[in-house]
């Protein structure tokens, strides 16, 4: 395990047990990591401090219990920290579909995934737009979770009370129909 991963598990594990010292130390030792998460994140970058400052307090109070020391701390907090911004996100009605221009380079850097339909050369942000209004509202944010929020599929079906299976098979569709469009245009 990682030194700097070993360490987070460390002071997670005080935390669970009230240690509000260890929570300090954390943001110490990770706050700047933190909050440059929660800004590549949110489209409106003002509310990374307010994120950070939610995430540990609730870190304190609940969400330490629910972490398991096998795990990695880091990745942990780094899911966190995406969820939150992703529903602070739609709490300010961010749109999802190019709202301004820093949105299209996060979408281009997370469909270079293997199975992407698209090379990274013939990304173009205005063709990669078009393509992704031709599918509906439940496919986008299916593809906003899977290649913007980097969700399992597991966690998808979380987020939207779908069966992972249906999950499965929707990414499967939605990339052909993403790729007939690509290639037909």
């Amino acid at each position: 395990m990682d030194k700097r991963v070993f360490r987070c598990n460390y002071l997670i594990k005080k935390i669970q047990k009230g240690n509000e010292k260890a929570l300090d130390e954390l943001f110490k030792e990770y706050g700047a990591l933190f909050l440059n998460m929660a800004k590549k994140y949110l489209f409106d970058k003002s509310y990374a401090e307010d994120l950070l400052s939610e995430m540990f307090l609730e870190l304190l109070k609940k969400e330490a219990r629910s972490f398991d020391e096998n795990k990695n701390g880091l990745n942990w907090i780094f899911t966190i920290i995406r969820r939150k911004a992703y529903r602070l996100n739609e709490r300010n009605n961010c749109s999802f579909i190019f709202d301004g221009t820093e949105y299209g380079k996060h979408l281009s850097e997370y469909f270079a995934y293997e199975d992407n339909p698209f090379s990274e050369n013939s990304l173009d942000k205005t063709l990669l737009k078009k393509a992704l209004d031709t599918l509906t509202e439940e496919e986008n944010k299916i593809i906003y979770y899977k290649y913007w929020e980097g969700l399992t599929v597991r966690e998808i079906a979380g987020e939207m009370n779908i069966p992972r299976s249906t999950i499965q098979y929707k990414i499967k569709e939605i990339l052909s129909k993403l790729k007939e469009y690509w290639n037909g245009r």
